[in-house]
């Protein structure tokens, strides 16, 4: 005769098992159906390049980037998803060195949107205007006038030999169960040109 205890066992490890077997389902039922999202739309107003240090001990003056961008795009898609945790948006500047060639991509600006968050991701700065009635978004990012959330500098110290520079928004989707994803969410429809130094 079986024991409480291996009777207790015996239901654990099936429950265990079935368990495993829904979420390996969970998983590549996801993978096979990520959200696509319509690629928004990133503007960036101002950039200027001047000379500053960065804040660490010991840093050297040299040439740092500072910008004003606005970005509009709808991530409601990959928030409705059933097995969405939460959600990664980072701004890149992907630019080439004119005189070696090396291509370089840089975050500026990041946010986590967690799944629990129920209004629409907006800017600290201006006031925007109000969403029209009866629309209640989840993931619409609307942000104006925000300012680059990390130092843009060069490897090189200086960005005499930099063109210019497309700007990206991407995202990052952490499942609760299975893969990690990315992709594309807002792009500048032109290439960003790179001012001259002011000289103070």
């Amino acid at each position: 005769m079986y024991s409480t205890l291996q009777r207790l066992n015996h239901i654990t490890s099936l429950a265990t098992t079935y368990v495993m077997i829904l979420l390996g389902l969970i998983s590549i039922a996801s993978y096979l159906r990520i959200p696509s999202v319509d690629v928004g739309k990133v503007e960036v107003k101002d950039l200027i390049i001047q000379k500053g240090r960065l804040r660490r001990w010991g840093a050297r003056q040299e040439e740092l980037a500072s910008l004003k961008f606005d970005v509009r795009t709808d991530l409601n898609p990959l928030l409705n998803s059933y097995n969405t945790k939460q959600l990664l948006i980072y701004l890149t500047a992907s630019y080439e060195e004119q005189t070696t060639g090396n291509i370089h991509d840089v975050v500026i600006w990041d946010r986590i949107i967690q799944r629990a968050e129920i209004r629409d991701i907006r800017a600290v700065g201006n006031k925007l205007p109000k969403s029209k009635v009866g629309r209640k978004g989840r993931g619409n990012v609307r942000v104006e006038e925000v300012k680059n959330k990390y130092q843009w500098r060069n490897p090189s110290g200086t960005f005499k030999d930099v063109e210019y520079a497309n700007m990206t928004l991407h995202y990052s989707l952490m499942p609760y169960v299975g893969i990690l994803s990315s992709g594309i969410a807002a792009v500048a429809q032109d290439p960003v040109i790179i001012p001259e130094l002011i000289k103070r």
